[in-house]
């Protein structure tokens, strides 16, 4: 959807610039370059990662670890299979898709037996002349000339600036930006944009062609024969042929004086406020950031995301909304706890083991982008597992950024364990969802990102390596509110000094206030995963 909203907003902005300023100069060839390269412009730019666009958009993402959820062998075992939907969106693209490209397909292949079944002859300024009873007017398709069976018979020269007509698509190549526009047709089927170049790059065509044959004869016989032609059939859809509407447009380009050299001054005109067009949308988010005040200057080579949800954050800021799952943390955990179904391998043997898996809410509550932050950790079974149930997850509620609908990067871990024995509730680890009141860094989670971002600091040997990573930090709080047990998962192939520095800011963080569950002060773990990127 993001893609899609970028592609129209080029293509809309320099589609409209083509309309007020260049569409009624006779600078053909310029207009034509102007549409290629607009139109290819419009796709680089809109697909273009947002970090080339901005490098600041990265540090607005946030992620936020989640409660670890729990995936007992029994309890998995007695879940029932589920079956994906299937995507129908998807489904009806590739319908029009391949439509597009069926009809392209018997274009070409009508081409080829109307070459086959005629009579052709090589031209002496390069190309083929072939004459074929199935055509009615004379069309071109790169260097072929098609023309009626009956050509050499014409009593006047209409049929010389007819074919004189045809020989400037076919030295000009307008079959190939024909056949360029049927490939984006096939893609962008559905985007209305696309058809506009399309008409519009055939109608540059046009005018280019006629400029060349009207130059061997009156420009007002030339027009009649325009007229007269106007009724004649068109067999091929992508081909250049001799009629091709809007006849009202051609006439009137074709009697227009030619604009005069300092009207040329509109390209200079042209560039610049494309050059700025461009420069504003890369820097878009970046300038959202600082007119709203918020600007995440913070070190680049360090990204610190938050900790688990909070409601209390949300109340205080409403303007900085983290995504809330349908019923709360309760329905989430139970949501995964119903879908989760514990793998077995070949051998029917089980493996414990947490897979710690990230995905995206995006602006309407989506899920995307859904992966495995340790896949070496645990067989891929498992890591599969974790991918299939996350990404059934229902629409949660949009979080906000500066008062917006924004993207979140979220992470569960998923661990999967036997049934161990029983523990008492005072002495067992409870899980943010069992809390009533969840542990929270002292001055809440804007103090601990800022604690994180002046105590992390990017390893020296890490930096000449080059290396980068996300480690995932797991910690008890503890009744007194201490930090115990830090342990760090996902270091698979991630630098040992990454490692080491990320557990030795999470051992020595300052003293939490602690959890409570039914009046009692409880243990509670927590999970915060620290990307180490450099610029």
């Amino acid at each position: 959807m993001v893609f899609l909203l970028k592609l129209t907003i080029c293509w809309g902005f320099f589609a409209l610039l083509y309309a007020l300023l260049l569409r009624s100069e006779t600078f053909f060839r310029s207009n034509r370059l102007y549409l290629l390269g607009t139109m290819l412009a419009g796709i680089v730019l809109a697909a273009a990662d947002d970090q080339l666009l901005a490098p600041m958009q990265e540090d607005v993402l946030p992620m936020i670890t989640l409660p670890v959820v729990s995936a007992g062998f029994q309890q998995a075992a007695e879940v029932s299979q589920q079956m994906e939907s299937a995507d129908y969106l998807w489904l009806i693209y590739f319908l029009g898709a391949a439509f597009m490209v069926l009809r392209t397909g018997w274009g070409i292949t009508r081409l080829m037996q109307m070459a086959t079944r005629g009579s052709s002859d090589l031209l002496p300024e390069g190309g083929r002349l072939i004459r074929s009873a199935e055509v009615q007017t004379p069309f071109s398709f790169f260097k072929w000339i098609f023309v009626p069976a009956d050509w050499d018979r014409s009593p006047d020269a209409a049929a010389r600036y007819m074919l004189a007509h045809e020989r400037a698509h076919a030295e000009g190549w307008h079959s190939f930006d024909i056949m360029l526009m049927e490939c984006l047709s096939a893609v962008f089927w559905f985007h209305p944009l696309v058809y506009w170049y399309r008409r519009s790059l055939r109608v540059v065509h046009e005018y280019l062609a006629d400029a060349q044959a009207s130059s061997l004869t009156d420009k007002k016989q030339y027009g009649l024969l325009l007229i007269r032609q106007s009724q004649s059939g068109m067999p091929v859809a992508f081909a250049n042929h001799f009629f091709q509407s809007p006849l009202k447009q051609r006439l009137i380009m074709l009697m227009k004086q030619h604009s005069a050299p300092v009207r040329a001054l509109r390209y200079g005109l042209v560039l610049p406020l494309a050059g700025l067009f461009i420069l504003l949308f890369q820097q878009a988010p970046v300038i959202a950031q600082e007119v709203n005040g918020k600007s995440d200057s913070y070190d680049h080579q360090v990204q610190l995301p938050t900790s688990a949800p909070s409601d209390q954050v949300a109340k205080d800021n409403p303007c900085e909304q983290e995504p809330v799952f349908p019923g709360g943390m309760g329905a989430l955990m139970d949501f995964m706890a119903k879908n989760i179904q514990y793998p077995k391998n070949a051998e029917g043997s089980i493996q414990e083991g947490t897979v710690v898996t990230s995905f995206t809410v995006n602006e309407e509550g989506g899920i995307q982008n859904v992966y495995v932050n340790n896949p070496s950790e645990m067989p891929a079974i498992y890591n599969a597992e974790a991918i299939r149930v996350v990404s059934m997850l229902p629409k949660w509620t949009p979080g906000k950024k500066n008062c917006k609908a924004g993207l979140f990067e979220l992470c569960i871990p998923i661990k999967f364990k036997a049934n161990g024995q029983p523990v008492s509730k005072a002495d067992r680890v409870m899980n943010v969802p069992d809390t009533q009141t969840p542990p929270h860094y002292t001055g809440g989670q804007e103090e601990l990102i800022k604690y994180l971002i002046a105590n992390v600091k990017y390893p020296a040997t890490a930096k000449q390596a080059k290396a980068e990573g996300t480690v995932i930090v797991k910690f008890i709080v503890e009744k007194d509110g201490s930090i115990s047990t830090v342990e760090a998962h996902n270091t698979n192939g991630i630098h040992a000094d990454i490692v080491a520095e990320a557990i030795r800011v999470v051992q020595t963080m300052p003293k939490w206030v602690p959890g409570i569950v039914d009046g009692e002060i409880v243990r509670v773990q927590f999970a915060l995963p620290i990307r180490f990127k450099l610029d």
